[in-house]
């Protein structure tokens, strides 16, 4: 079930980005049905948000829409957090409501109003993405296998460095051969190396963005040219990379 429009509207608001975190804030607007490889907390700023997802169409004050989950965002004033699947804050939020794994599920009016309240008493939408963290930062657990930190280090050196470590290279670092790596980096990330890889791709794509032209800003992250950037970026967040642009200047 998609979300249908006569009208055609824009998207317009502030974004904000730190290390596995992301925030916008503003108006949703016209989007096509797409999937992330970060997990998504979208709360309406008035009434109720609206997802289309798996055939079905979910309202709430706030929704829980999971990594690599196609779905289709409404239109309306929401502030929304894509967090990435290895962040601490993505654990302790999961504790607060009955999270249905693959599909969307309401997060409950409380922690809605938590987010909420953060934003409306923050002076910019950085400073209530950091308010928002620290009220779960007591929740955060040190990490039983320190290894998946070591890997996550490397991956994000390969995008930032332009390089690309081997499969068995990133296996020797933890001791395992490649095909139980692979099994074992899905089951610490709840996706595939070769998502969580484009995800980061794209993160920094959006960084270059803000200092380059686009062009040149999708080869440096990695992409082979500029029209596979865009297409990523419609196929992971459903608009155009002008879209993302605007916003990002609008930060």
């Amino acid at each position: 079930m998609a979300i249908m429009s006569p009208n055609q509207r824009s998207w317009s608001g502030r974004v904000s980005m730190s290390v596995g975190i992301g925030a916008f804030l503003g108006t949703s607007g016209d989007n096509k049905p797409h999937k992330h490889w970060a997990h998504q907390m979208v709360v309406a700023l008035n009434g109720e948000v609206e997802v289309a997802a798996s055939g079905a169409l979910y309202r709430d004050a706030g929704l829980w829409i999971p990594a690599g989950a196609l779905h289709q965002l409404g239109h309306g004033e929401v502030v929304s957090l894509y967090i990435d699947p290895t962040h601490y804050l993505c654990a302790a939020l999961l504790t607060l409501f009955p999270y249905s794994g693959e599909s969307v599920s309401p997060i409950g009016k409380a922690l809605a109003t938590e987010l909420v309240s953060c934003v409306s008493s923050a002076d910019d939408l950085q400073s209530a993405l950091q308010a928002f963290q620290a009220r779960y930062r007591q929740d955060k657990k040190q990490d039983a296998d320190n290894r998946l930190n070591r890997i996550l280090s490397r991956l994000k050196q390969d995008v930032t460095t332009g390089t690309n470590t081997p499969l068995c290279q990133l296996a020797e670092l933890v001791c395992l051969s490649p095909s139980r790596f692979s099994h074992w980096f899905s089951e610490q990330t709840g996706l595939p190396l070769r998502s969580y890889k484009k995800w980061l791709k794209l993160l920094v794509g959006f960084e270059l963005a803000r200092q380059m032209p686009l062009a040149a800003a999708a080869t440096t992250a990695g992409f082979s040219d500029q029209a596979h950037f865009c297409r990523s970026i419609t196929q992971a967040f459903g608009v155009s990379s002008t879209t993302i642009v605007k916003l990002l200047s609008e930060e």
